[in-house]
């Protein structure tokens, strides 16, 4: 099994004795650490830069430990960083309390130094394998973009959003015209080539999309929101222009065109699939005369 480098993890310590964060320093000489004296501090430099593990004592004046790791765990942006409470008490109660609150694990003072970077190695490497494993469920292996699911997740907030505040919101499915011919003349290496010409040709041209997806094969999808319907024709009329116009794959001539169909947010729609039926319906009729945006 391949080693997983860890070094280059970003740890923060919190601890309002400067002699525990001096012994920790040493010991975690060649990560990138940074040290805070108290709890609120912790939380404003979890704010300023995400760490990748926490070593948080508990008994703090002011805000304790505990409070501490209650808060990060209340908030989306921090609440799956691995926490690990350092404490003097070896009690039950605050053990359990401890886990309770989300940390991941206990350490008590005084620090056995080959345990506790054992475990500091641990956490870091489970933190790993589970940001590899969110990757590979939520983004398109190939074009490394949001895949369908991860698409229906950031959709749906979108539309949720766009119906709570009265935002105007577009959705594009898109379709590469004759892929299945490419694939067949030039052979399947060659139309992955042209599915992530295509994805940065649409990065390039739509830094601004609000998602933009592989729903599977050839088939993608783009949501456009806080414009006007004629913005936002614009903005996807001019994509099909430049597709047309340039070489997907850098030094070849193969040269493809798209077709779109558009799906507008009405009041009465109840949910995405709403719109991507909509949607689909429009790209339908595009394909008719392929190169096209209908909707």
């Amino acid at each position: 099994m391949a080693t997983v480098d860890v070094s280059k993890s970003k740890i923060l310590i919190v601890d309002d004795n400067p002699v525990n964060i001096d012994i920790l320093l040493e010991l975690l000489e060649g990560f990138d650490v940074r040290a805070v004296l108290d709890g609120m501090s912790a939380l404003e430099a979890v704010n300023e830069e995400l760490p990748d593990l926490i070593l948080l004592d508990i008994t703090m004046p002011g805000m304790d430990g505990f409070e501490v790791c209650r808060r990060l765990k209340a908030d989306p942006k921090s609440k799956n960083i691995p926490v690990i409470f350092l404490s003097a008490s070896a009690d039950d109660e605050s053990i359990v309390k401890g886990f309770d609150l989300g940390g991941v694990d206990y350490v008590t003072k005084p620090y056995l130094a080959k345990e506790i970077v054992a475990r500091i190695q641990t956490h870091l490497t489970l933190r790993m394998a589970m940001r590899t494993l969110d990757r590979l469920a939520n983004l398109d292996e190939l074009s490394g973009i949001s895949n369908r699911r991860q698409f229906f997740a950031r959709a749906s907030r979108l539309f949720d959003q766009a119906k709570d505040k009265n935002i105007p919101l577009f959705l594009f499915i898109i379709d590469i015209d004759k892929f299945k011919t490419i694939n067949d003349t030039y052979g399947h290496a060659t139309g992955d080539k042209i599915i992530r010409g295509f994805v940065t040709k649409v990065k390039k041209n739509l830094p601004k999309a609000h998602c933009f997806a592989r729903l599977g094969g050839d088939e993608f999808v783009l949501i456009l929101a806080g414009m006007r319907k004629d913005q936002a024709r614009d903005q996807v009329e001019q994509l099909l222009l430049n597709i047309e116009q340039t070489d997907i794959i850098p030094g070849s001539d193969i040269s493809i065109t798209i077709s779109v169909g558009m799906g507008e947010l009405k009041a009465k729609d109840r949910d995405i699939d709403e719109l991507l039926a909509r949607a689909d319906i429009n790209l339908y009729e595009a394909k008719k005369t392929r190169n096209n945006l209908y909707g």
